[in-house]
């Protein structure tokens, strides 16, 4: 009897069980509470599950995605090069942000072999990240004047 077919017959064809998708990326981290100072005071992750007593915690992004397991190491040390890519919309400003926080990067922002504008930095641990310029492919909207907006800045409205 084939694996996961309980009734022993033919599975009919269809795509169920071929979408995959990545649920989460493990970092081992030497110290779970300055680990938290790093993911979610620098880097803006949120935690999504607190497992502190087994040595775990979940992390997340506002806007979705993987989610990051931050774990207190046992096989695999910190320090490794962790194969996360994230994006931002715009690299410079983040690296202004990452270098007044006192950040390490072992690439400061250029262009890497694909073309792509790229900084990579280290966590408190060593743990390296690669974070993409992604900016929008459409300009964000400017917002519409108003009556308030007219009176009170600099455009006096004509008459």
């Amino acid at each position: 009897m084939p694996l996961g077919d309980p009734m022993g017959g033919e599975t009919p064809e269809s795509d169920i069980g071929r979408h995959l998708y990545i649920d989460a990326v493990m970092i081992p981290v030497s110290d779970l509470e300055r680990a938290l100072e790093f993911y979610i005071g620098i880097l803006d992750f949120t935690i999504s599950d607190d497992r502190r007593a087994e040595g775990r915690i979940e992390l997340s992004l506002p806007e979705g995605g993987a989610r990051i397991i931050l774990h207190i190491y046992g096989k695999e040390e910190p320090g490794i090069w962790t194969g996360i890519v994230l994006a931002t919309d715009s690299i410079y400003d983040l690296h202004k942000v990452l270098v007044d926080e006192g950040v390490d990067f072992t690439v400061k922002p250029e262009r890497d072999r694909f073309g792509r504008l790229i900084v990579r930095i280290l966590d408190f641990d060593g743990n390296e990240i690669e974070i993409i310029d992604c900016p929008p492919t459409e300009p964000r909207p400017r917002p519409k004047a108003t009556e308030e907006s007219m009176a009170g800045g600099r455009c006096p409205r004509r008459r």
